[in-house]
């Protein structure tokens, strides 16, 4: 049985798969990545929550080349992948698997970045701000947390317009859309997106400061705070 996050059964098929998912998919890790206010040549302590293949992790340890990131994934499989992708990088990655909120963060002051993409939104209401309470506790004060991630509109035209531009996206990627669907939507089983409204009021809740909406593409979105000095 797939684990939320594992919207493909084969994981080697996952990033070229995930492009034809999410549009602008290189442009979200590209927000993500722009918005830390991080010298690429300050040595970064980086946490990643839903690590994945390791795609976002190898952008993140090659724009910041003296950080450390510490990527978990509750995916054994997709660890794997990750595995074999960030070898190059030696000991400045560390992966682990694991669930949040339940497993991580687990430190306190530890983090001077925290980021997750295209995995929060698996989580309901309450582990959502749960997550965001630990999050806050386990960066150093200044650091930031950045989510790049699936949001859900109140206007019912709004998600059949998302809808219908995933579809779309599919189609100009040269895939065949039935049965692209049919794997994409086996995933929904375990989302449970929220408002982008609603998750910067949690985020400000939990006393995150400078809470933004980063970039916005349909109900794709890039958001995050700082943890006060």
């Amino acid at each position: 049985m797939k684990k939320p996050g594992e919207v493909f059964e084969d994981a080697s098929v996952y990033d070229p798969g995930i492009e034809a998912i999410v549009p602008r998919y290189d442009e979200l890790h590209d927000a993500i990545l722009n918005s830390p206010p991080n010298d690429r040549n300050d040595p970064v302590n980086v946490l990643e929550l839903g690590a994945g293949t390791g795609e976002l992790t190898t952008k993140l340890l090659t724009r910041f080349p003296k950080s450390t990131v510490f990527a978990v994934d509750h995916s054994e499989q997709m660890l794997d992948e990750a595995e074999r992708k960030l070898e190059t990088f030696g000991d400045r990655a560390t992966l682990d698997c694991g669930a949040f909120p339940d497993d991580y963060p687990a430190a306190e002051d530890e983090y001077d970045l925290v980021v997750s993409s295209l995995a929060v939104h698996h989580l309901d209401v309450t582990q959502k701000q749960t997550l965001f309470d630990a999050i806050y506790e386990s960066l150093t004060p200044g650091g930031w947390f950045i989510n790049g991630d699936v949001i859900r509109f109140d206007a019912p035209h709004l998600e059949t317009l998302s809808g219908e531009m995933i579809e779309n996206w599919v189609r100009s990627k040269g895939w065949q859309e039935e049965d692209f669907m049919d794997e994409w939507q086996a995933s929904d089983d375990y989302d449970d997106p929220s408002t982008l409204t609603d998750q910067l009021v949690w985020l400000r809740e939990t006393g995150f400061e400078s809470v933004t909406s980063i970039w916005q593409y349909y109900n794709f979105a890039v958001y995050g705070g700082k943890k006060p000095e």
